[in-house]
């Protein structure tokens, strides 16, 4: 099994690299993130990966951090999500904000991913409801599994619900929870002024 490349990156591109170690070339698939935050081609790099056996291929695929490798884990042991879904997953979201859509029952988030949708996306908060992420936990979650928000005011379901209002009010989910995540604690005492200092927010940007 490989775990660790240690090599010259030699080649990358849209969906993966090319790592070469000690002469030998290592092809691994990476999510959109890692190739980004990989050196320029000829450097040194490290990729934390995972091997993946098949009857009909072998399949090497790379990650920047143990914790993007172990939310790849995690990922693959759900019913009806492939190594290649999984990358997809991981090319939008962070194993940070995996866990805490999780954590917070939010289908609607993982189902922005592309390809995942909303059945499949409410697999994955089934499956992995509860269970430990080897490696990373998702911010603003307690101990026993119970989510707050950012700021640690109403509570992940004062956060889901004015998230839906914003979105309903015609605002992406992106523009959303980037003006919620704005809101200071003392601002976010009810779903009301929630809202109403995020759209605050939202306006002053305009």
């Amino acid at each position: 099994m490989i775990e660790r490349l240690r090599g010259i990156l030699v080649d990358k591109d849209a969906e993966g690299v090319v790592v070469d170690v000690s002469g030998v070339g290592y092809r691994a698939a990476v999510p959109v993130g890692a190739i980004g935050s990989l050196p320029p081609l000829g450097e040194e790099c490290v990729l934390h990966t995972r091997m993946v056996v098949r009857e009909d291929a072998i399949s090497l695929f790379g990650f920047a951090t143990k914790e993007e490798r172990s939310a790849f884990d995690a990922l693959t042991a759900v019913s009806k999500i492939g190594p290649k879904l999984a990358v997809a997953v991981l090319s939008m979201l962070s194993p940070t904000e995996i866990s805490t859509a999780v954590a917070r029952d939010d289908a609607v988030k993982l189902a922005t991913v592309p390809g995942l949708g909303k059945k499949t996306a409410e697999r994955v908060v089934l499956e992995l409801k509860g269970k430990e992420f080897a490696v990373f936990a998702p911010v603003g979650v307690t101990e026993d599994g119970s989510a707050v928000n950012e700021q640690g005011g109403g509570g992940a379901g004062a956060y889901m619900e004015a998230r839906e209002a914003l979105t309903s009010l015609g605002y992406s989910l992106e523009e959303a929870e980037q003006a919620l995540r704005e809101v200071p604690e003392d601002k976010a005492v009810s779903v009301e002024s929630y809202v109403r200092e995020a759209l605050r927010r939202i306006g002053s940007r305009r």
